[in-house]
């Protein structure tokens, strides 16, 4: 696979980002075709994040496991906590080194969806969406209430607990963009609407940061409802839950200058990472799943010449 000197100039330190400072499991480095980088980690998205310094990364546009959504199968995943605070616990630590890594003029666009309590006990029929969705008793079907008190059948109101956490740690909640998923896997119920769309905060760092409104003004109606299809897909054999590629896109549009420095802390198979090269910025992304990683990797090597 090819290689890079592993250094990320930066306009904001005279400083270099050196990534061979960082240690991983695993790791993946290479160049698009007209020269930008991008690194793979294989590894805690905590520990990873702790070891890079402050003050480097220009956007971060990313996405975590959804609550009691799949089962990955690694250990150490989150997703799978027992309590929602645990899970909200889990994501605000690494979004805190997310903000310390975030340059002072950054923003990052997190994107999470929800998850409904039922109570009802283990499920004994079969979930046709996703294979990663079969899996034994789940916490959110445990009765209890997650030890929080919610009645069966209720929305936990996992993006606004963590939209709350956030600002608590510092974090300026600047939006809340709604994501009109359309082209959506269908849902079968009939004593509440179907959902379709999903929350992507855009966070600030500090009170003056790079903001494109124009590119918004150039594609939206509405600048904080984006109406993008789905893509609810199997990549390269993986049944993964990636990014559409307009979703990223548009973010970078908004929120990244050109040959700035984008970082993904939950990558997947790699799209914020891809789509970053192809518009001309650096990317950065950490995974815990060692398959999604060499996925994204061969991906994004393959890939370069396109770029």
């Amino acid at each position: 696979m090819q290689t890079l000197p592993n250094r990320l100039e930066t306009p904001e330190s005279d400083d270099v980002f050196d990534l061979r400072d960082i240690p991983a499991h695993d790791k993946w480095t290479g160049q698009s075709g007209r020269g930008q980088s991008w690194t793979v980690y294989c590894g805690s998205s905590l520990s990873v994040l702790q070891k890079m310094p402050d003050t480097r990364i220009h956007c971060v546009v990313t996405s975590p496991p959804y609550f009691w959504l799949r089962d990955y199968g690694v250990e150490g995943q989150i997703g799978l906590e027992e309590r929602v605070d645990e899970y909200i616990d889990a994501i605000t630590d690494i979004m805190n080194e997310v903000r310390r890594v975030l340059r002072s003029d950054g923003v990052a666009f997190f994107n999470v969806g929800d998850t409904f309590y039922s109570g009802k006990g283990q499920s004994q029929g079969k979930d046709g969406k996703s294979k990663k969705r079969r899996f034994g008793l789940r916490a959110v079907d445990k009765s209890g209430g997650l030890g929080i008190g919610l009645q069966r059948k209720s929305l936990i109101g996992i993006p606004w607990r963590l939209a709350t956490r956030f600002v608590e740690a510092g974090w300026a909640l600047r939006s809340a963009i709604i994501w009109h998923r359309v082209n959506r896997l269908p849902e079968h119920v009939r004593d509440r609407p179907i959902r379709s769309y999903e929350f992507v905060f855009l966070l600030a760092k500090a009170r003056k940061y790079y903001f494109n409104k124009q590119s918004l003004l150039d594609k939206t109606i509405e600048e904080d409802m984006w109406t993008i299809p789905a893509q609810p897909r199997k990549v390269g054999g993986l049944d993964t839950a990636p990014f559409p590629d307009e979703l990223v896109k548009r973010c970078l549009d908004a929120g990244c200058p050109k040959n700035g420095s984008v970082l993904d802390p939950f990558v997947g198979s790699g799209t914020t990472v891809r789509v970053a090269n192809a518009m001309d910025r650096s990317g950065i992304g950490i995974g815990l799943n060692r398959e999604f990683c060499e996925h994204a990797a061969k991906s994004l090597q393959a890939n370069a010449k396109c770029f």
